[in-house]
């Protein structure tokens, strides 16, 4: 979509392309549910081939896209005077110029998919403020289907996600919760229409006067943090890099039965954050708002862009928090601090009347930080033990060998497939002292981290782990082959893994912070990249003395 948006003269034809015709059936159905009286709002109007067809049914519409080339091929490519009653604005679901009640019918295809879980609750909240009694949503978009039809849409959803990673493009969301927001929040399906097995749907909402004529909000149903499944979901967290976005639905939770005078613990939607967090809170009656941090864990999330004062806003107009509490302060972890901008916040806002507070670097001290309200210096320092940095070490482990080496063991073992059965050449003992030296480097990394404190430059610990690892290879190597020719070769391989294994580490020590590492990278590339050539040619050569 976002690539396709680029080029607005021909967004029409490539996306028909992309649906295969979907589309045009999508606006014939909802041409027929637009009556004459009727004003509307298109949110995400593209370059308008809807709203000027809705405008030749509907009394007025204003239609709305928050991309500009978009709003202006819009203006440009429609005659004023045969279409009055429509009105092209730059703007998206939350900068409407709109009064409350004051619209028959909103009209959205393909924008919610653009949202993230927060997002798509406001919309339904804005759209729900805008509406007349009995108004109506028609929304058209990607769902996630069900059955056997959800494994081929997650197939073709992870190749798009490549595609959309090489164009450096940010993918789209699934609505995969969507159906949930709409009771709590004030809405009821009225019909719909799928295609593609479910995967792309219409449908049309009504609203409904809940209480107080305002709009609900909705909350998640209380996931279980306890017994075999959530450890095992811990455990997948932790084998699998902890580099993988394993999201825990965001919302409003609670731990034990909190009032309106209780504590705002606010997290990420990381799932091992959740369980873990859920956990030391036993016996303490809290709210606990996790923002939707895209399934990344607070550290590595503040450190990106993924827990910033955007989400943080969002979570808290999403779920009406300030309609449930008293309480006038959030306490985030302090690992956020780096993504959170405390300045920026607003200040005595009706919807932010809160003051931000730090808490411990630990959940595991919240009970205490509670009783006490103040942080002891245990509660505001790291120290990056042995048991963390195994657990570092494992997940990174995993990491590695999951996401950056698995291609290159994979060719190896075909290229010793062939080799094996064309020339009778066995090349199993170097992809074995390839992954020798990656499991040492790792371990090094896990045994004698602290002697590397001398310097929070990673490229320099990258050299001091490589020195480290390239001496230890030496013996191991030698006794293997007894070959000093195959051994010289191979030392800028041994080198080189431990190296890259060094600055991939970095995420994980909590020695360094996101400024630093992005000073290093240029550097750290143009080292790399030479000894990933000089090791290719060298570890080539090696194989004539094998």
């Amino acid at each position: 979509m976002k690539k396709l948006e680029e080029e607005p003269r021909e967004y029409e034809r490539n996306f028909t392309k992309l649906t295969k015709q979907v589309n045009i059936e999508i606006y014939n159905w909802i041409l027929k549910r637009i009556k004459p009286q009727d004003n509307i709002i298109e949110i995400g109007c593209g370059p308008g081939t809807l709203a000027r067809k809705i405008a030749n049914k509907a009394n007025n519409i204003i239609a709305y896209d928050i991309n500009p080339k978009m709003i202006e091929y819009a203006k440009n490519n429609y005659n004023p005077n045969q279409y009055e009653n429509l009105k092209y604005r730059l703007g998206t679901y939350n900068q409407l110029s709109i009064d409350p009640n004051s619209q028959d019918v909103i009209v959205s295809t393909f924008m919610l998919s653009e949202l993230r879980p927060f997002e798509q609750q406001i919309f339904l909240k804005n759209c729900w403020d805008l509406l007349k009694n009995n108004g109506r949503i028609l929304i058209a978009a990607e769902f996630q289907p069900k059955g056997f039809w959800n494994v081929l849409f997650k197939l073709n959803r992870w190749w798009f996600k490549k595609k959309l990673k090489r164009l450096r493009l940010k993918g789209t969301y699934i609505l995969k919760h969507f159906f949930k927001y709409l009771e709590p929040i004030g809405f009821k399906i009225i019909e719909k229409k799928v295609w593609n097995h479910g995967s792309i749907q219409v449908i049309e909402l009504k609203k409904i006067n809940i209480k107080e004529n305002l709009p609900g909000f909705y909350r998640p149903s209380q996931k279980n943090f306890k017994g075999i499944r959530a450890q095992l979901r811990i455990y997948r967290c932790i084998f699998t890099g902890q580099m993988d976005k394993v999201p825990k639905e965001p919302g409003l939770y609670k731990s034990g039965e909190p009032n309106e005078n209780s504590p705002i613990i606010v997290t990420g939607n990381y799932e091992f954050t959740y369980i873990k967090l859920m956990r030391d809170l036993k016996g303490i009656d809290a709210w606990v708002l996790c923002i939707d941090s895209n399934g990344i864990n607070v550290w590595c999330a503040a450190r990106g862009d993924d827990f910033e004062n955007k989400q943080l806003l969002e979570a808290l107009e999403a779920t009406g928090l300030h309609n449930y509490v008293k309480t006038k302060e959030l306490i985030l972890p302090q690992l956020s601090a780096g993504g959170i901008a405390l300045p920026k916040l607003p200040k005595n806002s009706e919807t932010f009347p809160y003051k931000v507070k730090y808490g411990p670097i630990w959940s595991k001290y919240l009970k205490q930080y509670l009783m006490e309200k103040k942080k002891t210096e245990k509660m505001k320092r790291i120290k990056f033990t042995l048991y963390h940095r195994i657990r570092a070490g494992l997940s990174h482990i995993s990491f590695l060998m999951r996401k950056i080496f698995i291609l290159p063991i994979i060719g190896l073992l075909f290229l010793n497939l062939i080799t094996s059965i064309l020339l009778g050449f066995s090349m199993i003992l170097l992809i074995i002292d390839f992954i020798s030296a990656l499991v040492l480097s790792n371990l090094l990394l896990i045994l004698i981290y602290p002697l590397s404190e001398f310097t929070r430059n990673f490229i320099i610990k990258g050299i001091f782990f490589g020195l480290i690892n390239m001496i230890l290879m030496i013996f191991l190597i030698f006794y293997m082959h007894n070959s000093l020719e195959f051994l010289l070769f191979n030392l800028p391989l041994f080198f080189w893994i431990s190296f890259f294994s060094t600055m991939s580490f970095s995420g994980s020590t909590m020695s360094t912070n996101p400024k630093e590492i992005q000073s290093e990278y240029p550097i750290f590339k143009k080292i790399n990249i030479i000894l990933m050539i000089i090791t290719l040619i060298l570890s080539s050569i090696s194989l004539f003395y094998y």
